[in-house]
């Protein structure tokens, strides 16, 4: 019997994972990323009802940006 899709009944691991356990899926023909996911599985479960933590992101700036942002005001100013 086919299983439903929905991200609340199970991840995408734990579906694979019983279909390899009924037989549906060949063990020859698991996809690549789950030996690596139960090698080193997350931290934390990936779950759609799990809140998302409230961290202020920080701006990325390199040197690169600062000499590009001139550039294209220089090119801007041309045109």
């Amino acid at each position: 019997m086919a299983q439903s899709r929905l991200e609340r009944i199970g991840t995408i691991f734990t579906r694979i994972q019983s279909l390899l356990k009924s037989g549906a899926v060949k063990s020859e023909d698991k996809p690549i990323w789950y030996v690596v996911y139960e090698a080193f599985p997350p931290k934390y479960e990936p779950r759609f009802d799990r809140v998302a933590p409230n961290v202020e992101i920080q701006d990325i700036f390199y040197k690169e940006d600062i000499v590009r942002a001139q550039s294209n005001e220089r090119t801007r100013s041309v045109h």
